[in-house]
């Protein structure tokens, strides 16, 4: 790609593009900061993405949070799985980490800091652990074939212009 330029040529081609990386991170940020407000504001699950000929070129899909179990008093947690299942307590009164992840595992599964003994089939809550945001709440872009192609056209040969807040660029000695 930059076989024929020279050293000082290569070195400005890539602060160039770091640069230009570095305008467009900061710049989708914000632009994906304000997207997801908007489209749990209006409910939208997903949405086309369109060139303004109509042609589809992807789709934005959002994504729910989940809810993650997630140990908050080891203490209390511990005391728990020695009274539960004793043997799954080292020495130390540290839960096994292969337990702590079995419960964490179940209590996600039932969206409750909550399991099921086993033997007497009771629900039991779990001491030491509750129920937190495991993520947030996010979207994606996925393309249609040749999607970002087109779009990419699209946006070089100024199909984009009128729409606010992308970025331009210019070729050659354009101002």
């Amino acid at each position: 790609m930059t076989n024929n330029l020279t050293v000082p040529e290569k070195a400005l081609v890539e602060a160039l593009i770091v640069g230009l990386k570095k305008r467009l991170d900061d710049n989708l940020k914000g632009v994906r900061t304000d997207m997801q407000q908007t489209l749990e504001d209006a409910g939208i699950e997903r949405l086309s993405v369109k060139l303004p000929s109509g042609l589809k070129v992807g789709s934005i899909t959002t994504s729910a949070p989940g809810k993650k179990p997630e140990i908050t008093d080891e203490a209390a947690f511990t005391r728990f799985v020695e009274e539960f299942a004793p043997t799954e307590v080292m020495t130390i009164k540290v839960v096994r980490p292969s337990y702590a992840k079995k419960l964490l595992d179940e209590m996600e599964a039932r969206g409750a800091a909550e399991i099921v003994d086993p033997e007497h089939h009771e629900i039991i809550e779990v001491d030491g652990a509750e129920m937190k945001e495991g993520r947030a709440a996010s979207h994606s872009v996925t393309w249609e074939k040749e999607g970002l192609d087109i779009l990419a056209a699209a946006w070089r040969a100024g199909e984009l212009d009128h729409i606010d807040g992308l970025p331009q660029l210019t070729s050659g000695g354009a101002q």
